[in-house]
């Protein structure tokens, strides 16, 4: 069987072939993101990432082969099943401190406390502090350029389904419990930490369970074209997201059962 051949679903390939992606796809997509690339620390992240990227892919590859082949099982499947978990929780925290900066941003801009912010940044603390700083340098950008403050609006948009699942992956691997909204109650996630191969990349496939089922199987190769797709994504509406978010928090169904009393 031709390795081409596991990248076939129904005539249309799941999967890019490893060749077929860039070298740099990875990180051009997170830099894509508005006011990433202008932070140095953050786009140092992003390209980290990539590389490592790169390396698991190559990796993926190798074991896609070994399946293929029937061969016996090598430490190359051990040691990527140890690794994509530091992937996983690394774009998870690139993106959730992206995010985190868009969102203040964007509810200085709306509340006029831009200016506030970021001469509160400036203070003198008898040292230089580059990151400071460059906050806000940043803030008064924003505040400058009303364009950039809605780009962060429409990326903030995009990246949100895909953040999502990336969070609710990381919080398994992390926690073993699953992404809820109900910060008193984190359901326990099913089996955490257990991944198998993906047969069509020889990526690591992880469970999302939530509200107690399994909604879906997400790949660690999945998750990064996510990543490297973000700037051209079409901006989704708000009813698309709330229909999502409705989606990722079901009622909880044991207090339904259970009733307004707690139960007998």
């Amino acid at each position: 069987m031709e390795q081409d051949d596991w990248y076939e679903r129904e005539g249309e390939p799941r999967f890019r072939a490893v060749a077929e992606i860039g070298q740099t796809e990875l990180y051009d997509g997170l830099c894509g993101m508005a006011g990433l690339a202008e932070n140095p620390f953050l786009a140092m992240q992003a390209q980290q990432l990539c590389l490592v990227d790169n390396v698991l892919m190559g990796m993926e590859q190798a074991v896609l082969g070994e399946m293929m082949a029937d061969a016996r099982p090598s430490g190359q499947r051990a040691l990527l099943a140890a690794l994509s978990p530091m992937w996983i929780y690394a774009a998870y925290e690139l993106l959730r401190t992206w995010r985190q900066r868009a969102i203040e941003v964007v509810r200085l801009a709306e509340n006029g406390g831009i200016d506030m912010r970021a001469s509160h940044l400036e203070q003198k603390h008898g040292y230089t502090h580059y990151d400071r700083e460059l906050r806000a340098r940043q803030l008064r950008d924003a505040k400058d350029d009303p364009e950039l403050v809605q780009r962060m609006r429409d990326d903030l948009a995009r990246t949100e389904i895909g953040f999502t699942m990336l969070e609710c992956i990381r919080v398994a691997l992390a926690k073993h419990e699953e992404a809820s909204s109900n910060k008193k109650k984190k359901p326990i996630a099913f089996a955490p930490g257990l991944a198998l191969i993906n047969r069509d990349c020889g990526s690591m496939e992880y469970e999302v369970s939530v509200g107690g089922a399994i909604i879906q199987y997400e790949t660690r190769r999945g998750l990064a074209e996510t990543l490297r797709q973000f700037p051209t994504m079409p901006v989704p509406s708000p009813e698309e997201l709330a229909d999502f978010r409705a989606y990722m928090n079901p009622p909880d169904f044991d207090a339904i059962d259970a009733g307004p009393t707690g139960g007998v």
